[in-house]
């Protein structure tokens, strides 16, 4: 008796499908990989350049708040004295002027 081929055809075939579903499968999970890898390059960089804008930033904190730094913005841009420089100088204003200027301060505020 001949024996059918249909069993072996179908066999054959079962297993050209399956590999097929394996290699799909894996050529997903492959781009899949490869976009992460390149989210997490992105990501650390942009990390990188947080912490230099941090560090940047510290940077300017630290330069801004230095006395010194303080001090001679006091004297020359608002005009303010050091009283521990000349200790006999002192600045006396009337009420008038000080009243005309806090009616001004308002003013400008509204």
């Amino acid at each position: 008796m001949k024996k059918s081929s249909k069993p072996l055809i179908i066999i054959i075939a079962s297993l050209l499908v399956l590999i097929t579903i394996i290699i799909l499968f894996a050529q997903s999970l492959r781009l899949k990989y490869e976009e992460l890898q390149r989210e997490l390059a992105q990501l650390e960089n942009q990390m990188k350049s947080e912490k230099t804008q941090s560090a940047g930033l510290k940077a300017n904190y630290q330069m801004l708040t230095a006395e010194d730094i303080i001090k001679k913005f006091a004297t020359y841009e608002l005009g303010l004295v050091d009283a521990g420089f000349d200790p006999n100088r002192k600045i006396t204003l009337s009420t008038e002027d000080i009243t005309k200027l806090s009616e001004n301060m308002e003013n400008l505020h509204d």
